[in-house]
């Protein structure tokens, strides 16, 4: 008889790219809905509202600094590995926007932009990772991450849209190394949008 598990274990992997169009969907549902008195309604105002709320109102802010606590339940540590997978897989790929008036840097953690506003400022690009020895840290594995929540979730969520822009304006080549991005950025707004 012969033996089928090579084509068995490639029906079995899953393509992330649609969950997380699904996922984004349920995303943008939500802040528009949230945030609704926000004008004009399109999805750079509510991204720009929600990457600068810091309010309790922030459903997603709230879940990330619970989520980035230093629990040590189930959750969390999946949470900060799943964080750390993306930057690893960030930095095996060169993904950048097209059209360079509206994001100049290559979208990693190291050039994470928290104002858009400020878009056009090289110098708004700030490295969301730290050292070892530095101060003011929080450590996911092997990767240490700025401590500052507010900035690093938002910086998150500009990863997160810039890399959802890329999908979607079909500038995101279905590649492996693309999809591994795509798996993480899954699995953290999944985490993000759980009991939003």
């Amino acid at each position: 008889m012969p033996e089928y598990k090579k084509e068995w274990m490639q029906k079995a992997n899953i393509d992330y790219f649609s969950p997380f169009v699904s996922l984004w969907l349920g995303f943008n549902s939500w802040f528009r809905s949230h945030y609704c008195e926000i004008e004009p309604k399109n999805d750079r105002n509510f991204i720009n509202t929600l990457k600068t709320d810091t309010s309790a109102r922030n459903k997603i802010l709230g879940n990330f600094k619970n989520l980035m606590s230093e629990d040590k339940i189930k959750e969390n540590i999946r949470f900060k590995s799943d964080l750390e997978s993306l930057i690893y897989s960030l930095n095996r790929v060169d993904l950048r926007n097209p059209d360079q008036s509206k994001y100049k840097q290559v979208i990693k953690f190291e050039t994470a932009l928290i104002d858009y506003a400020r878009k056009d400022d090289n110098s708004a690009y700030i490295n969301l990772l730290k050292e070892k020895g530095d101060r003011n840290k929080i450590q996911l594995d092997e990767k240490y991450v700025l401590d500052d929540l507010n900035i690093l979730c938002a910086g998150l969520i500009e990863i997160l849209y810039q890399i959802r822009c890329l999908l979607i304006h079909g500038n995101l080549e279905p590649e492996e190394e693309n999809h591994e991005v795509i798996k993480y950025c899954y699995f953290i707004l999944y985490a993000l949008m759980d009991e939003s």
